[in-house]
């Protein structure tokens, strides 16, 4: 072997002065091309902040407009308010001849409608040739939300027209109710819009085409020749959804608009749009004039850097082109040469720069080259002396290999075996250390792929030492499948690519692994799918077939099972739900999940076909609500609570389907037990999302804390003096945006998150307060206060009545506290006891909601109550049902003869307010009587004609 400094090569080095000019070259076209790039950049960023600035200038003009069209509108709707408390209410003899008087033409109302509660037309006024007027569909819909809000109403609508139209409920001088309805057209909002603002408007109806609308029929327009054909450009240019509202700014467009689309929601016949449009063409020579300024700024930047650039970099790159001619004579072991150049090519600066440490780097480069060279002759001798040592330590190694837990094998590329240990030759049943043409593929291999083991392996048979993991079966000589886990290196031999195999059984584990895993997905004493493992599965369904799919959760819930295990020990009750598992997985349909989520709980998912119209209802589930059970001499039936409820999409989940599902499972076992119920078929509010309830209840605490509870007074007449006797309080719950929100909305959750008695005091508190400013007034019309079985219960109920009685002042006498829920009540005496509360500060008591409960009765007898307040059910339909007027007298004549007076709710007309009348009732209260209004509307003077 020579040594590295015995070679020799000519002293001359390939440094000619075009290998130098080609690096700059290229160094400078790198560094143009990098300057390029960045300013480049920078002028995009530059246009694209140019455009975002006028799309938003564009976005904030088009939020302005439309705050103009809504206050042109709400403007409109004021002015129709005004005018319509200036129009003379017509006389019934007006109505009865139906005579027409054109409305006023400085107005510019087209038509006047006068309707009843009902919505039907008594009275119109209508200028001649005017076809203006509002749908069935419409006149509908509004009369309905006035019903229901009492307060007027403004629509903006488009059937064949477009006009403005407002809906008030008045009461007349002789105590008629009507409905007065303005109608004027949108033309003259379109006008003020235009006049005001210098853009374009328009009123359209749309049809849906696809995934997107499409202009039908363009009805009001400011401008109908021009905006006509602008809006068909731009709808043809973009894609509206229906119910979206849409901006429209396109910088590509020949012409330069911008346009919001408008859903006129309030419509209730078509799809109709509102599209404001503005001329924005100044905005396109401001971007054309700003893409000159960026281009013309970036080429001269771009020119002085490159100029700069060159002027900094060439000293630097002649100097290490210099340093680069001593890099060639280090391989040919020159090194004498190489100090000689180095040490005539010294930095002249001051100071020192990255060169210089080049320049010193390559000289203890040298110095090092130089010392291993002489040391590669020192380890050669050394080498000798470890070969042989390695000798000694070959029988050691395969002593080791023999005696290893691994499967141990060198094989070629083609799987052909050259060395294999003890273990792999026990496995294989081969008896010679390397056996003639044995191969490993026919022991390891993975019985699910067609590609051999030997195949997998190529693709590190390139490198030396190159590995690759993974598992694999090994397939033993008497046939058994053992599972192991292999590395492979690759090795090379002779300049021959080999793999060196060794592998592991992890038979053992693999098996305990599996046993862990299958119970950590099923239930250990019934075997079904756990709780995680349903709701997994469930929520994999509901994704992919919720489109097509009807699809119910059916759970199961054994009553009492908890006293079961008492009574016949925990291994009975295992054994039971061993056979209701069983039981369940014969009648629920074969693809149907079966989970145990809970102690005596289970839950299934059923799914049926849209197509087919199946559901539960026809597999018969009602045999499973009683089981019999038997083990040995033990028989008993046990009753099992079933509760179906179906997916929608108004659910997050099979999470919060099992959620509700639960709490509806709950109100069921707390009044039925061992029955099937469809909660699908209930306006129960447990039905509600988990969503909705958090978010209401936050509402109501928010409405607690807040004080943005408002009481509504009820009256209830006294049939004996046809005057008010007293006021039932209603609480009304204000929002964020101060609507109104009915009580049916927050009760339930209120009685769900224990809030009821917060709320209860609350009122109590306001209602009081009003009491003590009509003791102050003279007033001596009485309260009616509902208070509830768990504000009731509170264990300082009776201290708690006695502070808001001193804080407010409000006088007992002329308090009645409605007790609702008395079916809560834990029993009669402890009802007796909380109701003494109210008698001894000396509020009279009423009892609500009589005849719905199975404890009415009883309680009626045995508590100290001064009212009986017969529920509304019982009187909505008594001028039609014999069966009601039957129960109803009957009710009265026990009251009457246990000394309690009679309060009928619910009276909506006259001839139930007659039938009772005759009955001998003394109180009646309904919407035939007055509505739920709040203080500022109520009338104390109020009495029913002719009674």
């Amino acid at each position: 072997m020579k040594k590295t400094t015995e070679l020799t090569k000519p002293d001359s080095a390939p440094t000619s002065p075009t290998v130098k000019l080609g690096l700059q070259r290229k160094l400078s076209g790198v560094l143009f091309f990098a300057v390029a790039l960045v300013m480049g950049g920078r002028g995009y960023v530059s246009y694209v902040q140019t455009v975002q600035t006028h799309r938003a200038a564009v976005t904030e003009n088009l939020d302005q407009l439309e705050e103009t069209f809504n206050a042109i509108s709400d403007r409109s709707s004021n002015e129709l308010f005004r005018l319509a408390d200036q129009y003379p209410i017509p006389s019934k003899q007006e109505i009865t001849e139906g005579s027409n008087t054109p409305p006023s033409l400085l107005s510019g109302i087209e038509s006047i409608y006068y309707f009843n509660s009902k919505g039907e037309i008594l009275f119109t006024s209508i200028q001649d040739g005017s076809t203006i007027k509002p749908s069935p569909t419409q006149i509908t819909n509004s009369v309905n939300l006035l019903n229901r809000n009492h307060r007027p109403i403004s629509k903006l609508s488009c059937n064949k027209q477009c006009f403005q139209s407002v809906f008030i409920p008045i009461i007349t001088n002789d105590g008629r109710e009507l409905i007065i309805n303005i109608n004027r057209s949108a033309a003259l909002l379109t006008q003020d819009f235009f006049e005001i603002t210098r853009a374009d408007i328009a009123l359209m109806t749309m049809t849906q085409q696809r995934n997107s609308l499409a202009l039908k029929e363009l009805i009001a327009a400011s401008h109908a020749t021009s905006t006509s054909a602008v809006i068909t450009n731009i709808i043809e240019a973009t894609k509206i959804l229906p119910g979206e509202t849409k901006d429209f700014f396109d910088i590509s467009a020949s012409s330069f608009y911008s346009a919001r689309f408008l859903p006129l929601k309030n419509n209730d016949d078509s799809i109709t749009y509102i599209a404001i449009i503005k001329d924005q063409s100044q905005i396109q020579a401001l971007i054309v004039q700003a893409i000159k300024d960026i281009f013309f700024s970036t080429l001269i930047t771009l020119f002085l850097i490159i100029i700069l650039i060159s002027l900094i970099l060439k000293p630097s790159l002649d100097r290490l082109m210099r340093l680069a001619k001593i890099l060639p004579m280090l391989p040919e072991g020159r090194f004498a040469d190489a100090k000689k150049l180095l040490n005539q090519r010294h930095s002249r600066q001051k100071y020192s720069d990255e060169i210089d440490i080049l320049q010193n780097t390559i000289g203890d480069v040298i110095d090092s080259l130089e010392r291993m060279d002489a040391s590669v002759n020192q380890h050669r001798d050394e080498l000798k002396s470890k070969i042989e040592a390695l000798t000694e330590a070959k029988f050691f190694t395969e002593m080791l290999l023999d005696t290893s837990p691994l499967a141990v094998i060198i094989h070629d590329t083609k799987g052909t075996i050259r060395n294999i240990n003890k273990m792999g030759r026990e496995l294989t049943g081969q008896n010679l250390k390397a056996p003639v043409n044995a191969n490993i593929n026919t022991w390891v291999r993975n019985e699910h792929q067609s590609k051999s083991l030997s195949s997998s392996l190529q693709s590190i048979t390139d490198t030396t030492g190159k590995k690759m993991q993974g598992q694999m079966p090994f397939f033993t000589d008497d046939g058994r499948k053992l599972y192991f886990l292999w590395t492979h290196t690759c090795l090379h031999v002779n300049d021959e690519p080999h793999i060196l195999s060794m592998g592991i059984d992890i038979t053992e584990r693999k098996e305990a692994a599996e046993s862990l895993h299958w119970l950590g997905q099923h239930d250990r004493i019934t075997g079904l799918l756990n709780r995680s493992s349903f709701t997994e599965l469930a929520n994999d369904y509901i994704h992919k077939h919720r489109d097509e799919d009807l699809i119910e959760l059916v759970m199961f819930d054994i009553d009492d099972f908890a006293i079961f295990n008492d009574r016949f020990s925990f291994d009975a009750g295992d054994h039971l739900l061993n056979e209701l598992a069983a039981h369940l997985a014969q009648v629920l349909p074969e693809d149907c999940p079966i989970a145990r989520t809970g102690s005596g709980e289970f839950c299934a998912i059923v799914h049926h076909s849209l197509a087919s119209g199946k559901s539960v209802k026809d597999l018969n589930l009602e045999a499973l609500t009683r089981y019999a059970f038997t083990k040995g001499s033990l028989t008993e039936e046990i009753c099992v609570s079933i509760v179906v409820d179906s997916y929608d999409e108004g659910l997050s989940g099979i999470d919060e389907l099992i959620s509700n599902t639960t709490s509806t499972m709950g109100k069921v076992k707390s009044k039925v037990r061992g029955s099937l119920y469809y909660a699908a078929e209930s306006d129960d509010t447990s039905r509600v999302s988990r969503h909705e309830k958090y978010r209401m209840k936050e509402q109501l605490q928010a409405a607690l804390s807040g004080n943005r509870l408002v009481l509504f007074y009820q009256p209830i007449l006294d049939l004996n003096t046809n005057s008010i006797s007293h006021c039932e309080c209603l609480v009304r719950m204000l929002d964020d945006e101060g609507q109104f929100i009915s009580p049916a909305q927050f009760l339930g959750i209120a009685a769900e998150s224990g809030m009821m008695p917060r709320l209860d005091f609350s009122v109590m508190e306001k209602a009081m307060r009003q009491q003590r400013a009509w003791e102050d007034s003279g007033i001596t019309t009485g309260l009616s206060i509902n208070i509830t079985a768990p504000t009731l219960e509170q264990p300082d109920f009776e201290e708690r009545l006695a502070e808001i009685l001193k804080r407010t002042g409000a006088n007992p006498d002329r308090l009645i506290f409605e007790v609702v829920e008395t079916d809560a009540l834990e029993s009669i005496s402890a009802a007796r006891k909380l109701l003494n509360n109210f008698k001894s500060v000396g509020a009279k008591i009423a009892f609500d909601d009589f005849g719905i409960g199975f404890t009415s009765f009883e309680y009626v007898r045995e508590l100290p109550v001064d009212y009986i307040k017969i529920d509304q059910s019982f009187i909505r339909f008594i001028h039609e049902r014999e069966s009601d007027r039957v129960l109803v007298k009957s009710m009265v004549e026990m009251s009457h003869n246990l000394g309690k007076k009679v309060i009928v709710e619910g009276v909506e007309n006259r001839q139930s307010l007659d039938i009772v009348l005759d009955m001998g009732v003394e109180y009646v209260q309904g919407y035939y009587v007055c509505r739920p209004m709040p203080i500022s509307a109520l009338d104390l003077s109020l009495s029913i004609r002719d009674l």
